[in-house]
């Protein structure tokens, strides 16, 4: 898969730095950011580096968010997972404006009828938006019910601390993560083609498979970019696109809803 090319946002020049990065439980080379791969939890490819990750300094030990706030904001927090493509696809989510799932475009794909489970009860979807240059998707309930109380979105700001929203067997988890870096990407789509820029956060925090498509919020709970990716060998060093992004395709929904496009091989 070709590498993204990427600029800090507000810097005068590209910075070219060459990782290896996991998609959440694959593997691809890239530069700096991936654009998407396979969303198995299968085990990592065995790719060799070619550069070494940014310097983001260890993860917060604690994300400093009020206990009310982190039961209210576990409560939006979904799991998500479906079957399709030959293989378990799983990942995590949050409830949006109109009663809506939000996850990752890779997490979805191919998948017709997406499993979310919310408050323990496993409901069956739709999707509804999708965008594989983002690597966003939306997802809505197949059948009417009541949804947990959506998040509201902000801007992320480099240099502060916050929280990403996952999603595991024992239920919803809030890993402590510093968003470390704000960043324009540019490069291919989840299947590999090439596509137009998306703006996108580096991150100091440790995820595995299965935390694509979560919520980054900021100290005020608030979702400031969706987590897609991670760098290779254990570092803790992650990816999210910015919630600019999420916010677009919302608006695309309202006007026509979008289907999921095909398996990411």
């Amino acid at each position: 898969m070709s590498g993204l090319r990427v600029a800090r946002q507000g810097a005068a020049r590209l910075a070219l730095i060459a990782v290896v990065v996991a998609t959440l439980g694959a593997a691809l080379t890239v530069i700096l950011v991936a654009a998407g791969g396979p969303v198995s939890d299968a085990p990592v490819q065995d790719l060799s580096a070619v550069g070494d990750p940014p310097e983001v300094g260890p993860p917060p030990e604690r994300h400093g968010l009020s206990d009310d706030l982190v039961a209210r904001l576990s409560g939006s927090t979904v799991g998500i997972r479906g079957l399709d493509c030959g293989r378990a696809q799983i990942g995590s989510g949050f409830v949006v404006a109109g009663g809506l799932v939000a996850t990752s475009a890779h997490v979805v794909a191919g998948i017709s009828a997406p499993v979310v489970t919310v408050d323990g009860d496993e409901v069956v979807t739709r999707v509804v938006g999708f965008d594989p240059v983002t690597d966003i998707a939306v997802l809505a309930p197949a059948q009417h019910r009541k949804m947990p109380l959506p998040l509201a979105m902000g801007e992320a700001v480099a240099g502060t601390v916050g929280a990403i929203l996952v999603y595991e067997a024992t239920g919803p988890r809030l890993v402590p993560a510093g968003i470390a870096q704000r960043i324009r990407a540019t490069g291919t789509d989840v299947y590999g083609r090439e596509a137009d820029g998306r703006d996108a956060l580096i991150l100091a925090a440790a995820v595995v498979g299965g935390h694509s498509g979560a919520a980054v919020v900021d100290g005020a709970g608030r979702v400031v970019g969706i987590t897609f990716s991670r760098t290779r060998g254990g570092l803790p060093v992650a990816y999210a696109v910015q919630s600019n992004a999420l916010q677009s395709l919302l608006e695309r929904v309202r006007l026509s809803p979008e289907q999921a496009g095909p398996c990411v091989k």
